[in-house]
């Protein structure tokens, strides 16, 4: 973690330590520029002083022309300093004396990177010099008496204390700037630890919730924002946790009241039979009431066959449970939603709007799916020309509100193909079971950046529907079953097996299509053809 830079402490940690180390870094360049300024600003004023001193001392004989005096003179003061390497005393005529420690000589003509220096005013810098073929730091005295110009003082200065001050103050800066970058971790660290922990604690929480561990409670106490966010989300928490043993308890009664007449079917079945038994023994045994008996056994039948249906409405009553589960929690989600908001005075009239709206659409989409499995177990029903993409947008509308609490990206891909036929509503009805069935897998895999691709285009005459989604694809074992009736991953809570067992009897049995599973590069994706027009 202390070098996960995508963490809010590592970007804390490094915005706090590189400005740190940036403002010392400004500091240290300006200090250590100034530092050598001031060194060489000192070596300047030594060099300065001894010129003037030899000027002063050498100005008879200079003016004299006194040659002897000069050699002597400054030879025996260069004897007496170390800091000194050379001199030269070159005149107007360009004649010069060089006088060193080990010699003097008189030249006619001196090097051209000391006649360089030779200005109006005085003028320095480092150089190598030809004479001790080594860097020095060369000093040029112009000599003036009365205002007259005589020539110039060249003082070639030793660099060996200079290099001293240099290495040590590059010494001095590497200590501080070792020191300072372990002071500045430690400051960074300490800082970015007190602002990212009650986050970290908090998104701990929040994690652990959304496995499912709703008991959880963020356990920061403080007066700040990050502690208003706690209780906000403590209250949030609650609030779904009610919804959601609310929405429970009516899933669990709906099931029992299934099961109950369900059985009640299978008891009146039973007994129909026996009496079907009787009915063929009395046909045996009593041939003068034959008539009788067959007239009565065809009201028997006609009586089976009206329990059959009912037997196949109970199992309805099943399919319409599973396929209210998604709405149900659209109008929870939606309900909650604005319960809360009106609580922590968050509410607005346009937002009431459209989660009213919201509601309303699911209701009237709970009220058509009744008539819907009613009208599939209908043998007259009529097929008709509708769009693919039109009844695709009607099943992402009604699972919008669900798409986007989980932060799922739909991407569309249309291709605008000729309108194909068959039932509109089951059509979409078997979009709702792939997407729901998209969602939740999405949902239970936490994928980061979740994405759902929808794609349309024409094939051989018919009208193709690809739904992708990025949650990783089935396992092979799973995928050979994934259309066997009552067959599901899920909890039991969660699902009983038969929404993609009735999506595949909707294309394949009612409209002539198919509707197939694979695994693509990032998931699992379905695909339905049904003939175009």
């Amino acid at each position: 973690m202390f070098f996960n830079r995508d963490t809010i402490f590592g970007k804390i940690f490094k915005v706090l330590f590189l400005a740190i180390i940036s403002f010392s870094t400004i500091f240290a360049v300006y200090f250590i520029s100034n530092q050598k300024d001031q060194i060489l600003r000192s070596l300047k004023l030594e060099a300065h002083s001894i010129a003037k001193m030899l000027t002063y001392a050498s100005s008879d004989a200079i003016v004299l022309d006194d040659g002897a005096f000069l050699v002597e003179f400054n030879y025996e003061f260069m004897k007496e300093n170390d800091s000194l390497k050379a001199l030269i005393i070159s005149k107007l005529d360009k004649t010069s004396y060089i006088i060193r420690k080990d010699g003097w000589a008189f030249e006619n003509k001196i090097d051209k990177i000391f006649l360089n220096g030779e200005k109006k005013e005085v003028t320095s810098r480092i150089i190598l010099s030809p004479i001790s073929n080594e860097n020095i730091f060369h000093y040029v005295f112009p000599i003036e008496f009365s205002g007259t110009h005589w020539g110039w003082l060249h003082l070639n200065m030793s660099l060996d204390n200079y290099n001293k001050k240099i290495s040590n103050m590059y010494l001095e800066f590497f200590t501080f700037f070792i020191i300072l970058l372990l002071l500045s971790m430690i400051v960074s660290y300490i800082v970015a630890k007190n602002f990212s922990n009650p986050i970290i604690r908090l998104n701990k929480v929040a994690n652990r919730i959304s496995r499912g561990h709703l008991e959880l409670r963020s356990d920061y106490k403080s007066s700040d924002e990050i502690g208003q966010l706690s209780d906000s989300f403590n209250k949030m928490i609650s609030k779904i946790e009610e919804s959601q043993a609310e929405l429970r308890t009516s899933h669990e009664d709906l099931e029992q009241r299934v099961k109950e007449r369900t059985l009640e079917l299978y008891e009146a079945n039973r007994k129909l039979q026996d009496n079907s038994v009787e009915l063929e023994e009395l046909n045996i045994n009593l041939d003068k009431k034959v008539k009788d008996e067959v007239e009565k056994r065809t009201k028997q039948e006609g009586l089976l066959i009206q329990q059959s249906r009912l037997a196949a409405m109970g199992e309805m009553l099943g399919n319409i449970a599973h396929q209210w589960r998604q709405p149900l929690s659209v109008v929870t989600t939606a309900a909650t939603g604005i319960k809360v908001e009106k609580e922590f005075g968050l509410s607005n009239e346009k937002a009431e709007v459209e989660k009213l709206d919201t509601i309303i659409k699911t209701s009237n989409f709970l009220s058509n799916t009744i008539e819907d499995f009613s009208n599939f177990f209908k043998p007259n029903k009529n097929k008709v020309d509708f769009s693919i993409e039109e009844r695709v947008e009607q099943s992402l509308e009604l699972v919008s509100a669900s798409l986007n609490f989980n932060h799922i990206c739909v991407k569309r891909e249309y291709s605008e193909i000729d309108k194909v036929y068959g039932f509109p509503n089951e059509y979409s009805q078997a979009i709702l079971n792939i997407l729901t069935n998209a969602k939740d897998v999405i949902v239970e895999n936490r994928i980061k950046e979740p994405l759902i691709k929808i794609k349309t285009y024409k094939k051989n005459k018919k009208g193709y529907l690809e739904i992708e989604d990025n949650a990783g694809g089935i396992k092979s074992k799973v995928l050979e079953k994934i259309f066997d009736p009552y067959f599901t991953t899920k909890h039991q809570s969660q699902g009983t097996g038969i929404g993609l067992y009735m999506s595949k009897m909707i294309i394949e049995q009612n409209m002539n299509g198919k509707l197939e599973a694979k695994n693509g590069k990032n998931g699992a994706i379905f695909i339905i053809s049904i003939p175009i027009i």
